[in-house]
């Protein structure tokens, strides 16, 4: 009969055992959930891919600012050697300032001016990238008198 009471005891000391583990376990899982819970969820960083379109570049307001800058800054002027690589720095670090202050956001600029003699023999020009169609976009204008002419390029790309 002691062997059956030691088999029947140790059965529920099994059972006991098995119980409280269970307890444990929901007890910790309880926890864990209730620690979930109490922790705020950070916020996933956002990429945007493409501009909106009121973010857009838009290269008739470029356009607009390159034709003021060249008029300004070439419209009495004759030709001079000398002078003509200082004119095209200037030139294109006023367009690149007035550009900026468009705002559009997440654009960087490249902004490239041709000036030369007006010989009327012509001058011809080509640019090649690798670039994003729906994002990424140029502005240009030219300016001629009897003297010069100066072609300036705004190449807005976007950055992501």
């Amino acid at each position: 009969m002691e062997k059956a009471d030691d088999a029947e005891n140790q059965d529920l000391s099994k059972q006991d055992e098995a119980e409280k583990l269970s307890d444990n376990m929901e007890t910790q899982e309880k926890m864990n959930f209730d620690l979930l819970d109490s922790k705020e969820t950070a916020q996933e960083p956002v990429y945007r891919i493409r501009p909106h379109l009121y973010d857009k570049f838009k290269p008739l307001s470029a356009k607009e600012v390159i034709h003021e800058v060249l008029n300004d800054q070439l419209y009495e002027k004759t030709y001079n050697v000398q002078d003509a690589t200082q004119w095209t720095k200037d030139i294109a670090d006023t367009i690149k300032e007035k550009v900026k202050e468009l705002k559009f956001n997440n654009y960087k600029y490249i902004v490239n001016v041709v000036l030369g003699e007006q010989h009327g023999a012509g001058v011809k020009m080509g640019t090649r990238c690798i670039w994003d169609t729906e994002a990424d976009t140029y502005a240009f204008d030219s300016f001629i008198n009897d003297t010069i002419f100066c072609v300036a390029t705004v190449y807005a790309i976007y950055y992501y």
